[in-house]
């Protein structure tokens, strides 16, 4: 188990000496196939993330922000009337899926079916420690789904035209070619599900996560809530990131040992790695080292944004954190600009589960 912050920042930059296909490969081929996600690195690992940034583009940042807000916008006004939202279906999980829709180009037959195929992939790739038959028989029924349709979608694009396409699945067809024989449809289908598998959950439960943290707080929420009414979404990103810290979405990540290693070499602290050793990594407790992050006790906004582990770090880090930068502040600026935002009464207004999943969670406002 590596614990401070240092040390697990190690880890995870030396990604040849601590890899990820012993962990998440099996799972992820069964599921979906090769993907960068379960990849460690080289060329086939190079040649796809470039590709992927040729169509997931950063200069697409600001078309995502209003994608977001306008949104998140929607879904907060829908329930002014009632001066109750629940938040998880009607605001978190909502917002991204809209952005997988539209950004991504990838609707799906319909939205409760996206979702829930979406859902069970996340659960089985990243949420399945005890290899839960249930969980890995309901992915291999929604990979199988999810596929069907897709290779079905992907020629109907390519009939429509997709030369002008300013969707992430429209851009990926439109770079097939015989210069590009590898780019063939099934490789557009496990990236493009590759992108979107933790799209709507991982964004929604960081969400919810930040939001239960701020309404524990009352000096950070109206704090947050005053960022948002002023427009400043770097703040409300602060706010959140800062929120999370708390509570983390992902409080451990694993790694693998393919040779003996050693670890903090040279410092008191330093530790020899067995090969064959699977390496917890704790980014939870590291973001409570001091050594990164001084007075952790402190909920303090003046922290480097980018010190933070929530989408992991280096080669692995997640392909979606400059997404979700833009979109997770549209998100929750948007319920932090409502008037006197408070929790339901009773258990309606705390956060319940479903499996790992935030499920509901209803907020009050006038």
């Amino acid at each position: 188990v590596v614990s401070r912050y240092r040390e697990v920042l190690e880890v995870l930059n030396r990604d040849t000496d601590f890899t990820i296909h012993e962990i998440n490969g099996p799972s992820i081929d069964r599921i979906n196939g090769p993907f960068i996600l379960n990849m460690d690195r080289g060329p086939i690992y190079m040649r796809d993330h470039a590709m992927l940034r040729a169509t997931a583009r950063f200069d697409d940042l600001d078309r995502v922000r209003a994608l977001a807000r306008a949104a998140a916008t929607r879904q907060v006004e829908a329930a002014r009337p009632s001066g109750r939202l629940e938040v998880v279906q009607g605001l978190t999980r909502a917002v991204p899926a809209e952005l997988v829709a539209t950004y991504f180009g990838f609707p799906g037959p319909d939205r409760d079916t996206l979702v829930r195929w979406l859902r069970n992939l996340f659960q089985e790739a990243f949420a399945n420690p005890t290899n839960d038959r249930y969980v890995r028989e309901a992915a291999l029924r929604s990979g199988a789904e999810l596929k069907a349709w897709v290779l079905a979608e992907i020629p109907r694009r390519r009939e429509q035209g997709v030369e002008d396409a300013d969707d992430v699945m429209g851009r990926m067809i439109a770079l097939q070619g015989s210069e590009r024989p590898w780019l063939d449809d099934d490789w557009v289908r496990r990236n493009i599900a590759g992108l979107i598998v933790g799209a709507i959950d991982t964004t929604s439960r960081f969400s919810v996560l930040a939001i239960d943290e701020l309404l524990r707080r009352p000096r950070q929420l109206a704090e947050a809530q005053q960022a948002a009414r002023a427009d400043d979404m770097d703040a409300v990103g602060q706010y959140a990131w800062e929120a999370v810290r708390f509570n983390p979405h992902t409080p451990l990540m694993a790694r693998f040992a393919p040779r003996q290693t050693t670890l903090a070499a040279g410092t008191p602290r330093e530790a020899r790695v067995r090969s064959g050793s699977t390496v917890m990594i704790g980014t939870y407790s590291a973001m409570f080292d001091p050594e990164g992050f001084p007075e952790p006790d402190r909920f303090r906004i003046d922290r480097d944004i980018r010190s933070y582990l929530h989408f992991g770090w280096g080669l692995h880090q997640c392909f979606g954190l400059a997404i979700n930068t833009v979109q997770i502040p549209e998100i929750l600026g948007a319920l932090l600009r409502l008037p006197r935002l408070r929790r339901a009464s009773g258990r309606a207004g705390r956060v319940t589960h479903d499996g790992p999943f935030p499920d509901r969670m209803v907020l009050e406002f006038d």
